[in-house]
């Protein structure tokens, strides 16, 4: 019945989107044609705020965006476009903000207003050379809390990707790493990730990336995917995808559960029109926990449909059998001796779903995102069911203005094997909500005011929240601002 209703509800998301992306205006084919001429260098988006003249921007870029060619069934998500331009360019980049905090997330849960300072800077580079396309985002600094009993924060964030086009072969690259005194998911001053040149995201799909959906003490933690990915192409509508990778997620300040997962894929590609492409793919993750003795093994069955017209609508769902062998004993928290001896695996059989959309109007970005199945447990269960919506909103008000919203939840319960009784089956439901303001100073900096609201609620019996809470409220308003250099060309 679980399957069934998540089955539902993704078909019921997928119907809500799928007409707006037929209602997309039809444009040429630019597959066949000669690569553009050479566009000026992209202007740099500050990650934590808008950049300077966004409608400009937004302008500029939908004139050199080219069709994008990602595999449906790759690592990365599918995109709006590619930028037409050949130049290579490297921009630093710093921005600082000051924060007061409602609630730290402190290990001993110390509750009350806490003031932070965080200052980051970091370089962007983007390389073309003959057949290679590199692209490298850094960003590190830290945070400083007022507050003695309430740690400070470091914070260290890669992104890298590389892309080698042949004639009927494409090889690609990446690595996304992230250090940083909390979970970034629904975090305010914490990115997902490093922005790309160009304002871009390196977007990965549902499972290559270590999860961290549930909130817990303040702590480092480190986050990292690295793979790579072959594109054969057999016919100009048909290729086949192989992708092999290794993600972790590891923290040194608390006893969460640590894990790495070993994930191998193949997809077989279709394009059924110039915007419309369908894949089916098989693949197989192993989740390994270091302090835990469990083990959890998926076999994912997916079918897929992508939709993209370029610089307007990018659309992308997928679906299918999760086929997952458990080892003994179940999922326990942190401290929690397992509830079953016995030994050897257990086959279980759940639903793996995701859908992403991206949306642009001449003022307009539209974002959202849904995941739903097996994940590592973020830490604090050693494998979970769990559902994952992320939504964002961005619109230029004015010259002067750029106003955004976003919004997310994530529900994470703990895996149960049916017709045995375990303390596995712990649920947390985890809400977020924000807004941020920002207005350009200039062509190189920026400044901007932001509110964030965080809520989780669990019905835990031990210890696996920030002071022990069953629920617990988090605001956060955050004022700063950013700098940046112009690009350099090299």
């Amino acid at each position: 019945m679980h399957i069934l209703r998540n089955l539902g509800l993704a078909i019921g998301a997928m119907a809500l989107s799928v007409p707006i992306a037929w209602a997309q205006q039809q444009e040429p084919d630019q597959s066949g044609q000669p690569a553009q001429p050479s566009q000026p260098i992209p202007a740099y988006h500050s990650p934590l705020a808008s950049a300077a003249n966004p409608q400009d921007q937004e302008n500029a870029d939908s004139e050199r965006l080219l069709p994008d060619t990602t595999a449906l069934t790759g690592i990365q998500d599918l995109s709006l476009g590619m930028p037409a331009t050949n130049h290579s360019y490297w921009q630093p980049h710093v921005d600082a903000s000051s924060a007061i905090d409602s609630n730290p997330l402190s290990a001993n849960g110390q509750a009350g207003l806490t003031a932070f300072a965080s200052v980051s800077g970091g370089i962007d580079l983007h390389r073309n050379s003959g057949n290679s396309m590199l692209t490298l985002s850094y960003i590190g600094g830290g945070s400083f809390s007022n507050d003695s009993d309430v740690s400070n924060g470091i914070l260290q964030g890669l992104n890298f990707s590389e892309r080698l086009s042949y004639r009927r072969y494409v090889l690609s690259f990446f690595d996304q790493l992230m250090y940083a005194p909390q979970t970034a998911f629904g975090a305010a001053g914490i990115p997902n990730g490093p922005t790309l040149p160009g304002g871009g995201t390196l977007g990965f799909g549902n499972g290559y990336t270590p999860g961290q959906s549930v909130l817990t003490a303040r702590g480092q933690r480190l986050t990292n995917f690295s793979g790579g990915e072959m594109d054969v192409l057999l016919t100009p509508r048909t290729s086949l995808t192989f992708v092999g990778g290794y993600s972790l997620l590891n923290s040194s300040d608390d006893s969460q559960l640590n894990y790495g997962n070993v994930i191998l894929s193949a997809g077989y590609n279709y394009q059924l029109s110039r915007q419309n492409t369908i894949g089916l793919s098989y693949q197989y993750s192993s989740f390994n926990y270091s302090n835990f003795d469990q083990s959890i093994k998926n076999n994912i069955i997916s079918a897929s449909f992508g939709r993209r017209i370029t610089g307007k609508l990018a659309f992308q769902a997928s679906g299918g059998p999760d086929i997952a062998l458990i080892r003994m004993p179940l999922t326990a928290p942190p401290g929690t001796a397992g509830a079953s001896t016995s030994s050897g695996y257990m086959t279980q059989v759940y639903a793996s779903i995701s859908a992403a959309l991206q949306y642009q109007l001449r003022q307009t970005s539209i974002s959202a995102a849904y995941n739903h199945g097996i994940s590592g447990g973020s830490g604090v269960l050693a494998g979970a069911i769990t559902d994952n919506f992320t939504g964002t909103v961005s619109r230029q008000v004015s010259r002067a203005f750029n106003v955004s919203g976003n919004a997310g939840y994530s529900r994470n319960r703990g895996i149960q094997v049916v017709g045995i009784t375990t303390p596995a089956n712990e649920t947390f439901d985890y809400w977020f909500a924000g807004a941020n303001v920002s207005h350009p100073l200039g062509r190189t900096m920026n400044i901007f005011l932001s509110y964030q609201l965080q809520y989780q609620n669990t019905g835990a019996s031990v210890c696996t929240g920030p002071g022990c809470a069953g629920s617990l409220t988090r605001n956060q308003v955050i004022f700063g601002f950013g700098w940046h250099k112009q690009p350099i060309p090299f």
